[in-house]
């Protein structure tokens, strides 16, 4: 049976139980299958409001750790996977979940030792030393290694042609939940997100952040403003000056900042390039 045929089934089976009682666990289930499905919203919608009434279920934490970490939210990930933990206790499946958490957040030494005891009790899980490897890959990469990785990337970065194509690359790397371009006016030109995110508010946010930072930055003479980061508990929000327009980033709090200034100052490099060339074709 094809996947998406056999997740509808469940889905339609699920809601159908919760339906007939509200109170059941079965939310857990649920929000699961939309998020097997790739619909984060829902599946955040149905898990958030079912840990409200079973704030206790460790299988519901397990879920929401696994739909925040789709969604990039590594932090948050951490917290209900260890709230899922005291519930029910620690298995295979929390460590390999925790193992990749840590890996997302650059805990390299944190997940090896999770990694190195799963290997002493189960020499040939094969999954184990999946990650295994992955982290002798981690661990070897350093600034040069971002640097290759960046000059192999530079392909994708050519193919651009428009802001619509800028922001569909920046929203593919690591870590990053949404990305606009933004006018002086406030007005997004372009903007890809992730389903949590209103477009039109992050835009002004990030317009009036940069209008008071503007204004500052001239009565005390520091010259022109380049680039704001402003960091919260769960996001990271980056404008940076281009030309007429801003590029905004909001990220998740665990983004490797070097990795990605260095892939944005390639495409930054690029569309300038392009914008000459608009310039002395007309």
């Amino acid at each position: 049976m094809p996947k998406n045929v056999e997740l509808d089934k469940r889905i339609e089976k699920c809601e159908e139980i919760l339906d007939q009682n509200p109170d059941s666990c079965i939310f857990a289930a649920l929000s699961d299958a939309y998020r097997r499905q790739g619909d984060m919203v829902k599946a955040f919608s149905i898990c958030n409001k079912g840990l409200k009434l079973h704030p206790d279920y460790g299988a519901g934490h397990l879920v929401m750790a696994k739909i925040n970490m789709d969604r990039g939210m590594y932090a948050e990930a951490e917290k209900e996977l260890s709230l899922a933990i005291q519930a029910d206790g620690k298995n295979r499946a929390t460590e390999l979940l925790l193992v990749q958490i840590f890996i997302k957040k650059g805990q390299i030494r944190e997940a090896k030792v999770i990694l190195e005891k799963l290997k002493a009790n189960d020499p040939t899980n094969q999954v184990v030393k999946d990650f295994l490897s992955k982290l002798r890959e981690e661990a070897t990469l350093g600034r040069a290694g971002y640097e290759d990785m960046v000059a192999k990337e530079r392909w994708q970065i050519e193919k651009i042609v428009d802001f619509k194509d800028a922001v569909d690359y920046l929203k593919l790397l690591p870590c990053v939940l949404g990305a606009l371009v933004v006018g002086k006016d406030g007005l997004v030109v372009e903007g890809k997100l992730n389903p949590q995110f209103n477009r039109e508010l992050l835009g002004a946010v990030a317009v009036t952040i940069s209008k008071y930072a503007m204004k500052g930055m001239s009565e005390i003479g520091w010259g022109e403003l380049e680039q704001i980061l402003v960091e919260s508990e769960n996001f990271k929000l980056w404008i940076i000056n281009f030309e007429k327009y801003r590029f905004v980033l909001c990220c998740s709090a665990e983004v490797n900042l070097g990795a990605l200034k260095i892939r944005v100052a390639e495409l930054l490099e690029h569309m300038r390039k392009i914008l000459r060339i608009s310039l002395n074709s007309n």
